[in-house]
């Protein structure tokens, strides 16, 4: 049985404390040099050659700052070639490099990162898509930025919940804000009560010991990210059904920033009937 709603919190200074230094953690976090804020362009391959460059009529368009010409990203059957041409420093994995073969964002050692000045960009991966994502530490969204917002903590909003795993972790293809499939395992539901109802979501793998939660509530559109929000729990032990969902640490994905990311859209399931008002929203109108 899933219990109704009870304080979970017995110090709330002290949770109080522990949730503005998660804020400053998380407004830290976008605002780092290769935080979503600095996302400056997203750009699908073609088989073949692709023309990048600052120039508008390349296939990847870099910022203003890298030039018109840098030279080719040759597409072959998943994987994927840099060949410079311009003559400036463009460095991979550190070394100063005019050819190489480039990992995307799935492989177990992490993708390949190009610099070049205060530009970098890598190959991402989706599905049967392969793509490039540019980042610009002198984006004009990184810093112009005003800061993350907030609705009040309420502590009324952290449901003492059940988690129901899966016996075998199902892989989904999520559709995302671009329209873009992309295989997320889904590990489980998680049940919790609210207002005398019963409500279930269903739990991504969110890594490292975490389950990850993307949902919609009433607030979305006006007050929050019409696309919805994230949130993290703490997966349990084996033998351990207790899951904590606190909703204070709701917070909006990518796409709420900029409009270069790819955020997964809620599972059908997870579209919750009532008023999330705690963690992040957007600004106040």
């Amino acid at each position: 049985m899933i219990t109704e709603n009870k304080p979970l919190v017995s110090d709330h200074s002290a949770y109080e404390q522990q949730m503005h230094a998660w804020r400053r953690t998380m407004e830290d976090k976008i605002r780092a040099e290769d935080g979503w804020l600095a996302f400056a362009g997203l750009f699908w391959l073609s088989e073949g050659v692709n023309t990048v460059g600052s120039d508008p009529s390349a296939d990847v368009v870099l910022p203003s700052s890298a030039p018109a010409q840098l030279g080719t990203l040759t597409l072959d059957r998943g994987r994927v070639r840099l060949s410079v041409t311009a003559d400036i420093p463009v460095e991979v994995e550190g070394q100063p490099t005019r050819e190489a073969d480039l990992r995307d964002d799935q492989t177990v050692e992490g993708e390949t990162r190009v610099r070049l000045g205060a530009v970098t960009f890598f190959v991402v991966r989706r599905k049967d898509k392969t793509g490039i994502r540019v980042l610009d530490v002198n984006s004009s969204i990184r810093l112009n930025f005003q800061g993350r917002h907030w609705f009040p903590l309420n502590a009324d909003l952290r449901f003492p919940s059940r988690f129901l795993p899966y016996q075998t972790p199902r892989v989904v293809d999520v559709l995302t804000s671009y329209g873009v499939l992309t295989p997320i395992p889904l590990v489980g539901t998680v049940e919790f009560e609210a207002g005398g109802q019963r409500y279930t979501l269903e739990a991504f793998d969110g890594g490292e010991g975490k389950l990850w939660f993307v949902f919609k509530d009433a607030t979305n559109g006006a007050e929050t990210y019409g696309g919805g929000r994230f949130l993290y729990a703490s997966l349990p032990a084996d033998g351990d059904e207790r899951v904590v969902l606190d909703f204070n640490q709701a917070y909006l994905p990518a796409c709420a920033f900029t409009p270069y990311a790819m955020c997964p859209l809620p599972p059908q399931g997870n579209i919750l009937p009532f008023r999330v008002e705690a963690g992040e929203r957007l600004p106040p109108a």
